[in-house]
């Protein structure tokens, strides 16, 4: 393999990780899930609250856990692309090492074929 092929290849990965970085990564919460979280948690406690007032925490709470999440997300899938892309250029560099190795047999075998005729 050859130089240009490792090129293509951290281009490649390179825009994947661009985007996969600097995008949002959707969670899915739902506001019927939500609301009735909320509904089942002032149930369970039998006091008088103020629905509205919970409902802003809850939302509010909900956001800090969609914020982090996707941070966590995003650091996961950063470390599967760059694991891929150090195992990729692991195997350019062994094709590479192996064809110079493949030529240089073939380059001494051609000098033993050369020096016995002689």
């Amino acid at each position: 393999m050859d130089r240009n092929v490792l090129i293509v290849v951290a281009i490649i990965f390179g825009v994947f990780f661009g985007v996969f970085t600097w995008s949002e990564v959707p969670v899915a919460i739902t506001e019927d899930e939500v609301l009735a979280a909320v509904d089942d948690a002032i149930a369970e406690t039998n006091l008088e609250v103020d629905r509205a007032e919970v409902q802003q925490v809850v939302n509010k709470s909900i956001e800090n856990l969609k914020a982090r999440q996707s941070k966590r997300l995003k650091y996961l899938v950063s470390a599967y692309f760059i694991m891929w892309f150090i195992f990729i250029v692991y195997a350019l560099r062994l094709s590479q090492t192996q064809s110079k190795l493949r030529k240089r047999l073939d380059q001494l075998q051609a000098g033993l074929e050369t020096h016995g005729t002689e």
